[in-house]
């Protein structure tokens, strides 16, 4: 089951602080907080639908091991074809991920794809940075916390078919 009560309450959270922030600068540091929050929660929630599904059809503890180091630890970052897919290749191959993205719901799916994209590159663009006076635009924790329900949607879908798939 994918948690988001947790990443809810802290957007909703960074939301406050940001709607209180008293300059220009502030803003920034929360909309840049509001967005590395929900990526590391994206990142962390992909590795844990992986990890899951790992744990239910392997039963040697060394290919769990495997999978867990060399699938999920070697991963970095929540692109879906780049990261997420990959990493579920490598656990019920690519017949099984077709098998899968057939059933899944097409537009939770794409809402969930275009989220991913959004947030890769606002994300791509302040990990390397860091904010110097106030002339940047970067989107409101509100905008942030809007994309979470289409990640979390899509994420969800995917999980619950691969419970239901049979490998």
């Amino acid at each position: 089951m994918i948690a988001r009560s947790y990443i809810k309450a802290n957007l909703e959270r960074i939301e406050r602080l940001y709607n209180k922030s008293s300059s220009i600068q502030d803003g920034l540091f929360y909309s840049k907080l509001a967005i590395l929050e929900l990526c590391g929660w994206i990142e962390i929630s992909m590795d844990d639908i992986v990890f899951r599904l790992a744990k239910k059809h392997l039963r040697r503890s060394q290919n769990i091991n495997y999978v867990e180091k060399e699938v999920i630890k070697r991963t970095f970052g929540f692109d879906y074809s780049q990261h997420f897919r990959k990493m579920l290749i490598n656990i019920i191959g690519i017949v099984g991920v077709e098998k899968l993205e057939k059933k899944i719901d097409s537009i939770k799916h794409q809402l969930m794809i275009s989220s991913l994209d959004s947030m890769k590159l606002y994300r791509n663009s302040e990990a390397h940075t860091y904010i110097k006076g106030t002339t940047r635009r970067m989107d409101a924790p509100s905008l942030t916390k809007n994309r979470l329900n289409d990640i979390y949607n899509g994420l969800k879908n995917i999980d619950d078919e691969l419970r239901r798939i049979s490998i």
